[in-house]
């Protein structure tokens, strides 16, 4: 059976069933978002259920899916049970098992994405205690509590703001995609949706909580004051007392990434550099049209419009001095390709002359991109999150 790469799940509140077991819950449920890469290497978002139930069992206590799920799933799943085990130790609810299942079992389901997200539900189920309704959280997890890097960040948190989540957990080591985010396309991101950066499982479940500690609940409060006030005016971002809310936000919350990118936004020293997953992403999606018309080769199309041409060429110079300077050559790349098309449209016939010329600058494209992404570098670089 094939699996779907990238899986992502949204946390939300566990339902809390009328029966509880003597020291928690014995069953959560969970809003989720699967992240699936489409047919022309985007991503999108589907929303997704999934349940946890406290089942009695013949053995000790266990953690497991009750469906089939991918061996990068098996595998982080493996690593929250351990950790639940060093964890709560003589706390654990003996002779049962903890079941995830996903509403919909039809589709197979891999990746790492649901470690964090499976522990808080273990989490609640052993301690009972409730999980923030608004709360998102993504990261793979080590026996050790240690928040690791996943895939398809950006994608992640744009379905947490989609599904009117106001509190994510990333990663740390996933912070560069959410600068990314904030070079591409602005603040708003940033306002949307509180996003704390995540080392450890603790940091995860104290944010996580319903019952949190004063100084997580104050910071909160505070941006989201904030947030209202660059909901009725982004351009309040520049404001003294906006500025001094931020201030008090980071201090309570160092690992408040909302609050750090906006302050620095504010005294206009926001991050002005992609990272090299975010320069590619924003190469291609500045490309896409340019691809679909190589691809349908509309780019023959005498006297076609131009527009899609003129605003690649535009885009790609406004990201130009803001990409990794790795991906330079592959940015000119598809800027030489856009302008050789738009010179040459309107030619009633395409000589030898000039087919050999468009075959050239399209090759250089295809090379320019396979030589960047064939560099072992790259590849570790791009695989690590």
């Amino acid at each position: 059976m094939k699996f779907l790469p990238a899986l992502f799940l949204l946390a939300t509140l566990p339902f809390l069933s009328a029966e509880t077991s003597s020291s928690g819950l014995e069953q959560s449920q969970i809003k989720g978002l699967l992240v699936f890469e489409l047919g022309n290497g985007s991503f999108a978002s589907r929303a997704s259920q999934m349940n946890a139930t406290l089942i009695p069992a013949q053995k000790s206590f266990t953690i497991g899916f009750n469906q089939e799920v991918g061996p990068q799933m098996e595998a982080a799943t493996s690593e929250v049970e351990k950790f639940m085990r060093i964890r709560h130790k003589e706390k654990l609810p003996t002779d049962s098992r903890i079941e995830f299942a996903f509403a919909n079992k039809h589709s197979p389901k891999d990746g790492p994405s649901a470690a964090v997200v499976c522990a808080l539900m273990a989490e609640s189920i052993i301690t009972g205690k409730e999980i923030d309704p608004g709360f998102a959280a993504t990261g793979d997890m080590t026996a050790t509590g240690v928040v690791q890097p996943v895939g398809g960040v950006t994608d992640k948190l744009r379905g947490a703001i989609e599904k009117d989540c106001s509190i994510v957990g990333i990663p740390l080591s996933n912070q560069a995609s959410i600068s990314d985010t904030y070079i591409l396309e602005g603040i708003e991101p940033l306002y949307e949706i509180q996003i704390f950066t995540l080392e450890t499982f603790e940091e995860a479940s104290n944010i996580a909580s319903v019952e949190r500690e004063e100084d997580v609940q104050k910071a909160l409060d505070e941006f989201t004051m904030v947030q209202g006030a660059l909901k009725k005016n982004p351009k309040y971002i520049f404001n003294a007392k906006v500025r001094e809310k931020l201030q008090t936000v980071r201090q309570l919350m160092p690992n408040h990434l909302s609050a750090k990118i906006l302050l620095l936004h504010s005294m206009k020293k926001g991050p002005d550099k992609l990272s090299l997953l975010g320069s590619l992403n924003g190469i291609e999606v500045a490309a896409s049209d340019l691809s679909i018309m190589v691809q349908n080769e509309s780019y023959q199309t005498r006297g076609g419009s131009n527009d899609v041409l003129s605003v690649l060429v535009t885009e790609l110079h406004r990201l130009r001095p803001r990409l990794d300077k790795r991906t330079l050559e592959y940015a000119d790349a598809n800027r030489d390709l856009a302008e050789f098309i738009r010179s040459i449209r309107s030619r009633k016939v395409w000589s030898e002359q000039i087919q050999r010329e468009f075959n050239s600058v399209l090759s250089k494209v295809n090379s320019e991109r396979d030589i960047l992404l064939n560099q072992k570098e790259i590849q570790e670089e791009l695989s690590g999150g």
